[in-house]
């Protein structure tokens, strides 16, 4: 019978990620992994199979938790504002939290992605989870009136999309805050209904 795992494996992904998140996969040593997880290394390749394995769960956990808070931000508010709200998270907590390291998909898109069939299918799922969401939000805004009802919802979530990963790089470069909100303002003018 074999023997369970003598360590919280919740812990050691979240762990895991934020080492590769923080420093991307190539500069994450195994020596950093073990430091952070707390495994030996025979315990790590016994859980996990290999530093990419790893890896690829670590992203996993990171993918589940964005799309997961971003439907919670919008389902949380009427369209447009739903959109404001996340975006300005974005923006505000990111200079803070993690969210100064940039988004880890976008991040792993320029890194790994070119080169790695199962990191490049997971951003491009990430992306379509995204468009999903924002595009439900829109339509439902739509529905309700307070999106214009001449907007490509489709269109404009994958617009948002790709602008977010522009936030996120911007973010993590140090960007004025100002500037962005400049832009976030400009980005979503269309999606409002213009008072009357």
């Amino acid at each position: 019978m074999a023997r369970k795992p003598e360590f919280d494996r919740d812990a050691v992904l979240q762990n895991a990620m934020g080492a590769f998140w923080e420093h991307g996969y190539e500069a994450t040593s195994l020596a950093k992994l073990l430091s952070v997880t707390g495994l030996s290394k025979s315990s790590l390749y016994a859980a996990f199979g290999d530093k990419h394995q790893l890896f690829v769960a670590a992203f996993d956990l990171y993918r589940d938790r964005q799309i997961g808070h971003l439907t919670k931000v919008l389902n949380a508010h009427s369209a447009p504002q739903g959109i404001r709200v996340f975006f300005e998270e974005v923006i505000g907590v990111g200079v803070e939290g993690c969210q100064r390291f940039g988004c880890m998909s976008t991040n792993q898109a320029a890194e790994l992605a070119p080169s790695d069939g199962v990191v490049s299918d997971r951003v491009a799922e990430d992306h379509r989870r995204l468009e999903d969401a924002f595009a439900e939000h829109l339509r439902a805004g739509q529905d309700a009136g307070s999106i214009p009802a001449d907007v490509d919802a489709r269109a404009a979530a994958s617009a948002l999309v790709t602008a977010l990963s522009g936030f996120q790089l911007t973010v993590r470069a140090g960007m004025d805050r100002t500037r962005l909100e400049r832009s976030l303002d400009y980005l979503l003018a269309p999606l409002e209904v213009a008072a009357n």
